[in-house]
């Protein structure tokens, strides 16, 4: 569905909505629904620097799901890999009497990806001890990850990222917060159009579960 016929669906219910209004509320209600269904699977390719150990992220990242370098999958680090992190970033080297095991894994601090390897001999500077390291290698990552549709604006043939039978959804949800904004309150209202929305969440969960798959970039927030 075009973002006209979106808008002019809210409008049936919420006429005194104007266009950037209800664009804004479309743009929030794609974020959630992206979120909710996790269907917009997307693919962010970067090379790791030796040395570094943190990567900004694209800002439209929702979720990270798994991480390769040169094609092969690296696990996540569950919790922080050291105490006070911060103390060993990437700007003091990291390498002193420390050997690299090659066991690579990668983790969210502060909204960037973190990205370390396994020492076989613990790093420790004013008395704070690291089994890990900045990655030493330049390689090719590969982040896969659940991202956000792109944003609607003054276009009105622009259409939704998301599948075309999922379109609707969002309108739903538009309309089902309205309803709770006065002078337009009316719970009833709200309450059959969340009905409605969270309905077709449940069936963009079923279809990103079965083989559908779209690559692009991707937004970041905390997980």
């Amino acid at each position: 569905m075009k973002q006209l016929e979106l808008i002019e669906l809210v409008q049936q219910h919420h006429p005194d909505m104007g266009y950037t209004e209800i664009r804004s509320a479309l743009n929030r209600a794609q974020n959630d629904y992206s979120a909710r269904t996790e269907l917009l699977k997307k693919t962010y390719t970067q090379t790791s620097v030796a040395g570094q150990r943190y990567y900004e992220l694209s800002s439209d990242i929702l979720k990270i799901t798994r991480v390769q370098i040169n094609d092969v999958e690296i696990p996540r680090l569950i919790g922080s890999p050291i105490i006070d992190d911060d103390e060993f970033d990437n700007t003091d080297g990291l390498t002193a009497g420390s050997t690299s095991s090659n066991e690579r894994y990668w983790y969210i601090d502060s909204g960037r990806l973190g990205v370390v390897e396994k020492v076989t001999n613990a790093i420790t500077r004013d008395d704070k001890t690291s089994d890990y390291q900045s990655i030493s290698v330049a390689k090719e990552m590969r982040i896969y990850a659940i991202g956000q549709g792109t944003d609607f604006g003054t276009t009105l043939t622009q259409e939704s990222d998301l599948p075309t039978q999922f379109h609707e959804a969002l309108s739903h949800k538009v309309i089902s917060d309205g309803y709770l904004i006065p002078p337009a309150v009316n719970v009833d209202a709200h309450k059959m159009f969340y009905t409605k929305y969270m309905d077709m969440v449940k069936e963009g969960r079923k279809y990103a579960r079965s083989n559908y798959n779209q690559t692009g970039f991707i937004r970041q927030t905390h997980f």
